[in-house]
């Protein structure tokens, strides 16, 4: 007996401290942790039970006697009680479903029922057991169904086993070896047990078992962030499935920082940190019990159980308050905005990834205001991010199938007044969408990463309808392709386009890559290295949009661009604006002496080409010319000669600049 005493002693403490830990912040992230939680209070209610039992009987307390019957019983219900919670937590492992299909819990549960009904006779007819007074103590006596729990208990195993062998690839694949051990644990203690009946070792047994889940799997399981010791996205969408598991209304609230980059520029990223950990421990301190997480690096999300966004509002505008305030660390001081974007479920959405993707659009069309507000999630919305999840669909298509729609848009060329390059513009069309906006579609490929899949799939079409120029006995024009920083960027970028033109027997001198301005922005001397690999290979390259100011004069002219294009505002400013016109037209000067010619882009009227004329370009390039044309619609326009009827006159140009400097002498 004293043994027993100090082993259920021991078991209780320890299932004190598992449980206390289970049950702390953010451990129950899911149904299994709620399942280990209880686990463990049965464990704690049992071997303090136990405990009581034993001191009843080692004290020899009579009038006692009663109540050690009575928690003897309980013990019997415990030992198949507790099976139910190993098999539940062992096919929650497995399917991670949040729920427990009503067929699985009675099956589980009937070996369960009939101890209760057995205990129960057990309290008529001590078929069981008894408490009884022997040779002047307290002691237990056990009778011929002694054996009948052993019994069902063997039946709970023979479950426990049956899925642990069904799914063990699966289970091994988890790294949940420890389920494998638990049923020999218990096994042997079982066994010891029913040979030492007087000694209580199972309360013990359970503790051991449950440590060792704690240790290898449950524990394993929760993620925290590092820097807020929160749990992670991971974790976070880990509460939303639990949650939705068990049919549970609620509403999620994503806490976005605006524009955050620019505590880390000002204050440096230490003291970034340092902001960040002082934000989330007051939105803890506001958020409910167990239910936070710091999803990304600015955004927290916080759940608010079988509430509605009405009454959530109350609780947006007290954190909206304190962000009217400037957060202070020491002698620093910021003032950041936020925005607070909700999401009700059921009633917008049906799990947890529409929860999520519904937020991260809500965030992205917050962001465009930047100032402290927070949006609710209407149809508006739900429709708007199911575009946007159609879209991204279809580029996946793209990227998997290496097949897209390509448009070309004919560039005319000057001097020779024929159509003899073009750039090569990817389209996205649906049928339930219709003609898809490249200013739409391409923020979405970027943030589901397809820019640089696109880029080279792009370029494989190209090379592929240059190719049947080739294979009709033609000379394919320079065609242009859009090139973004990502590909640019992109490792191994020269071999892997080198492959492409491979392919279909292009040259290098027939692909021209057009960079934008902002490409230079960051890293300036790492993207002009790859630019000049690439050029040195015989790429030519066009610089896209000239006049956003993100390169000066001396890093243009350092750059190997053979056309420059400039900005479609710049000339319709130039066409109202002398000081923008001689701007432009000593830019041109300048660019020509370097050897860079000029393409004016955005031609879309009559007037825009004469101011185009008017500043000496080279190229032009724009719908009142030639709308962008399919394939073989383009092909027809390359075989054109003499697009424009009337060009203008380089004498003529000269000779009414002339007459018009006259007319302003004779005014004078």
């Amino acid at each position: 007996m004293a043994l027993n005493f100090y082993l259920e002693i021991a078991a209780f403490l320890v299932a004190i401290v598992l449980w206390s830990s289970c049950i702390g912040y953010y451990r129950i992230t899911d149904l299994k942790g709620k399942i280990y939680a209880h686990m463990m209070l049965f464990i704690i209610v049992l071997t303090g039970c136990n405990l009581c039992a034993s001191l009843i009987i080692r004290r020899n307390i009579f009038n006692l006697m009663g109540i050690a019957e009575i928690i003897i019983a309980f013990s019997f219900l415990m030992m198949v009680w507790m099976w139910i919670y190993f098999n539940l937590y062992l096919i929650e492992m497995i399917h991670g479903r949040n729920n427990i299909p009503t067929t699985t819990a009675l099956v589980i549960g009937t070996p369960l029922f009939v101890n209760v009904i057995l205990l129960l006779i057990n309290c008529g007819n001590r078929a069981l057991f008894d408490v009884s007074v022997v040779d002047d103590s307290v002691q237990v006596v056990f009778n011929s169904w002694y054996q009948v729990p052993y019994v069902l208990v063997f039946f709970s195993l023979v479950i426990y086993i049956y899925n642990l062998v069904q799914h063990r690839k699966h289970l091994l694949e988890k790294r949940q070896h420890v389920l494998f051990v638990v049923p020999v644990v218990l096994i042997v203690a079982y066994y010891l047990q029913y040979l030492l009946k007087s000694v209580g070792i199972l309360g013990f047994s359970y503790v051991i078992s449950a440590l060792l889940m704690y240790i290898y799997s449950y524990n394993r399981t929760l993620k925290l962030d590092s820097l807020t010791r929160l749990p992670d996205g991971t974790t976070f969408k880990q509460m939303l499935d639990y949650r939705i598991g068990q049919k549970q209304s609620m509403v999620v609230a994503m806490i976005t920082l605006d524009d955050f980059k620019q505590v880390n520029r000002e204050f440096g990223y230490h003291n970034g940190n340092r902001f960040l950990k002082l934000i989330a421990k007051y939105i803890k301190k506001e958020a409910p019990f167990q239910c936070m997480a710091r999803y990304s690096g600015d955004k927290f999300a916080v759940v608010f159980d079988d509430k509605s966004c009405e009454e959530v509002q109350e609780w947006c505008e007290h954190i909206l308050e304190r962000f009217e305030h400037s957060w202070e660390l020491g002698k620093l001081r910021h003032k950041l905005s936020v925005c607070i974007s909700l999401v009700e479920y059921p009633v917008m959405a049906d799990d947890a990834e529409q929860i999520l993707d519904l937020l991260e659009h809500m965030n992205t069309y917050g962001k465009q205001n930047k100032r402290n507000q927070y949006i609710i999630c209407n149809e508006e919305f739900k429709l708007a991010m199911q575009r946007r999840l159609r879209i991204a669909s279809i580029l996946n298509e793209v990227v998997q199938e290496r097949k897209m729609y390509v448009e070309y848009q004919p560039i005319l060329s000057v001097v020779e007044n024929s159509f003899t390059r073009a750039e090569a513009l990817f389209r996205l069309k649906d049928e339930k969408l219709g003609n898809v906006s490249p200013l739409e579609f391409f923020p979405i490929a970027e943030e589901n990463g397809y820019i640089i899949d696109i880029g080279y799939v792009l370029l494989e079409q190209v090379c592929q309808y240059m190719n049947s120029f080739q294979q009709n006995g033609g000379e394919p024009p320079i065609i242009s392709v859009n090139f973004f920083r990502q590909q640019i960027m992109d490792d191994g970028v020269e071999q892997k386009v080198m492959n492409i033109l491979n392919k279909y027997n292009i040259k290098p001198e027939k692909i021209a890559f057009e960079l934008p301005e902002a490409v230079f922005g960051v890293q300036y001397n790492k993207v002009k290295e790859q630019v000049l690999k690439l050029h040195a290979l015989g790429f030519h390259f066009y610089l896209d949009g000239f006049g956003n100011a993100f390169l000066d004069m001396s890093r243009l002219l350092e750059l190997p661009f053979e056309v420059i294009k400039i900005n479609k505002m710049m000339i319709r400013e130039a066409e109202q604006n002398d000081a923008m016109y001689l701007l432009v037209s000593a830019l041109t000067a300048v660019f020509e002496e370097n050897g860079k010619m000029i393409l004016g882009d955005g031609i879309e009227s009559e007037h825009l080409k004469e101011m185009a004329d008017l500043l000496f370009m080279d190229f032009l390039q724009g719908h009142f010319l030639c709308e962008p044309k399919t394939a073989e619609e383009a092909r027809e326009e390359f075989a054109r000669t003499n697009i424009v009827a009337s060009m203008p006159n380089l004498d003529d140009l000269l000779k009414e600049v002339a007459v018009e400097g006259d007319n302003i002498d004779d005014e004078f």
